[in-house]
């Protein structure tokens, strides 16, 4: 069985939730024929058959009943992820701060630019300054 195709599984969803082939067509911009197609393609890949037709009205079958539950939650899962990347790209600019070893702080004081040595001093030149406040 190769890989499912999200669009055959929302045209059965279509089809189930309304039970009519024509009116889920209306619905979904597609053509009758084109819908039943796809809906046939679906299941020849499962294997089973999703609907039962009684005149004009289409009834799941019990496997039917199975992969409608299984394509609400696909479609659930779905929107789930669609909500939480679109959140990520509103959300305020994330500031992130690291700490570096101390070895910048005796290259920084260490310059040959800084005062005369005080009390605190590093290397005998300056007080020891972190590099944000130079």
């Amino acid at each position: 069985m190769g890989a499912l195709n999200y669009k055959h599984l929302r045209y059965f969803w279509a089809v189930a939730r309304v039970g009519n082939l024509t009116r889920a067509a209306a619905q979904m911009n597609v053509s009758q024929s084109a819908l039943s197609v796809q809906i046939r393609k679906l299941e020849d890949q499962l294997g089973q058959k999703l609907f039962d037709r009684q005149g004009r009205a289409l009834h799941l079958t019990e496997a039917g009943a199975i992969a409608l539950g299984h394509a609400k939650a696909i479609f659930a899962t779905g929107d789930e992820l669609l909500a939480a990347l679109s959140g990520a790209t509103d959300a305020q600019p994330t500031l992130r701060v690291g700490a570096m070893a101390s070895g910048i702080f005796r290259s920084v004081c260490c310059a040959p630019s800084w005062p005369m040595p005080t009390r605190g001093s590093c290397c005998g030149r300056a007080r020891l300054r972190p590099f944000w406040k130079i």
